[in-house]
């Protein structure tokens, strides 16, 4: 199955939207590596960009009456944790992309970025964790590096399923609900 029939349930201004996203994630990583002063946070690379959430699943929102608008979720991974440091790597790449979407309107959808290190993922998947279970069964790869598999999830019981959901979600005196990381 190639990328356009994975993203074909997709209309084809949403299909060039992600592109020009995936471009502007690329373009920055890069040009933040030429930043940097020690070689061991240059010649990284994406390894794998994972459309998930909404607009993978086929049940996003763009409500002009309320105006409410799905954004598009992407999961970067990466070879090494240390190019998922958000201020060295990531932060010219999200106010590029909120630029596009304010400023130039060349982006009319939201684009919300996660950066994970290969090892990471695993990881997660090791341990079952849901978010990241789902995001490798649901998401469509847009693009990846052969020979850099993913784990395979463990299953967990409904108590562990319990136990991890509490685990990662805090409620506050206020109400307020945030994820743990």
């Amino acid at each position: 199955m190639t990328l356009s029939d994975r993203l074909d349930h997709l209309p084809e201004r949403k299909r060039r939207e992600l592109q020009f996203a995936a471009q502007i994630l690329f373009e920055e990583f890069e040009a933040a590596q030429k930043g940097q002063l020690s070689d061991k946070y240059k010649g990284g690379r994406i390894l794998k960009l994972v459309l998930f959430g909404s607009h993978a699943r086929g049940d996003w929102v763009d409500d002009h009456t309320t105006g409410y608008h799905s954004d598009y979720d992407l999961l970067v991974v990466v070879e090494t944790e240390r190019f998922t440091d958000p201020h060295d790597f990531w932060e010219r790449a999200e106010e590029r992309l909120l630029r596009e979407l304010t400023v130039t309107h060349r982006l009319r959808t939201q684009v919300s970025v996660i950066v994970h290190s290969i090892h990471d993922l695993n990881d997660q998947l090791a341990h079952g964790r849901p978010f990241f279970v789902d995001i490798t069964r649901d998401g469509i790869v847009l693009y990846e590096v052969e020979g850099f598999p993913l784990a395979s999830p463990k299953p967990l019981s409904t108590a562990e399923v319990r136990a991890e959901a509490e685990r990662q979600i805090l409620i506050s005196p206020h109400g307020v609900v945030r994820l743990q990381s």
